[in-house]
């Protein structure tokens, strides 16, 4: 799951404002071309602006053509105006990249998505709940017999019923963010140690530690070890792992980490 991401279009407001698109616009068939170089842009997402000539047929222009259900003249007059326009240009394998894409591209990781998921699904839970709570209060306004003393026990009752802030779940509803079970229980210890060190561990805070972990190591077993050396060090971010001075063989690597990963099954600090 490491290094997953997903990828939008992102349009500016004034997009149908830009010069460029207000020329292309006046050329026969302007609509059509706008729309075609729209869907080009997103055909080129996920491969840094760049629709690749496969050589499966004659030219680019007729490969775009059958993969966007275009007309092949159609394809030929977007291509020209984008080029004309410096918003494309053709590449020395005839693959023609778009060069306004870099800037119109919005990305996010996996594990933030999930987050942002998490946080979303929270936020539609609490408001039913709130909306069952109100329905509940109108039924039974009017048919309460005021008991002395029960105002301090209802007060307490809503105290204990206050829904919390919005974006912070509790560590025990946090889902299993890692496919390694020994990986999700040591992070999940890391959060409650980050929590009990006063660091948030709100949503867009659990996103950024999975990602800083991700981009430090792929491997779950490194991950386990470097979210240990995090506890140890007290610390509340995560560092590379430290290397150690005495020479290691390789298979004595392996080992330790492998090691590592049958202690942390135990708890935070294994043994």
């Amino acid at each position: 799951m490491a290094g997953k991401r997903y990828y939008w279009l992102k349009l500016q407001v004034g997009f149908f404002q830009e010069l460029i698109i207000k020329q292309l616009r006046t050329l026969s068939e302007g609509d059509s071309i706008v729309l075609l170089y729209l869907k080009l842009l997103l055909k080129a997402i996920n491969t840094e602006g760049i629709i690749y000539y496969q050589h499966i047929l004659p030219t680019l222009d007729e490969e775009i053509a059958l993969d966007t259900g275009e007309k092949s003249a159609l394809v030929k007059l977007t291509i020209s105006a984008l080029c004309q326009y410096h918003a494309a240009v053709f590449l020395d394998d005839q693959s023609l990249q778009l060069l306004y894409l870099e800037d119109m591209v919005g990305s996010e990781s996996a594990s933030a998505s999930r987050v942002r998921n998490h946080r979303a699904n929270q936020k539609l839970i609490k408001e039913k709940e709130q909306a069952a709570l109100q329905c509940n209060a109108t039924v039974t306004e009017g048919n309460t017999t005021e008991i002395p003393g029960s105002t301090e026990i209802e007060n307490s009752e809503k105290e204990e019923k206050k829904p919390k802030e919005e974006g912070e779940p509790e560590i025990e509803e946090i889902p299993s963010y890692f496919a390694d079970t020994v990986l999700n229980s040591m992070f999940l210890s890391y959060l409650e140690y980050r929590k009990e060190n006063g660091k948030e561990v709100k949503g867009k805070a659990i996103g950024y530690c999975i990602d800083k972990l991700e981009s430090l190591s792929n491997s779950p077993v490194e991950q386990v070890a470097i979210i240990k050396q995090t506890i140890q060090n007290g610390w509340t971010d995560f560092f590379p792992m430290k290397v150690k001075k005495e020479k290691v063989s390789g298979s004595n690597v392996s080992s330790w980490l492998e090691r590592e990963k049958i202690q942390s099954a135990g708890g935070v600090f294994g043994d």
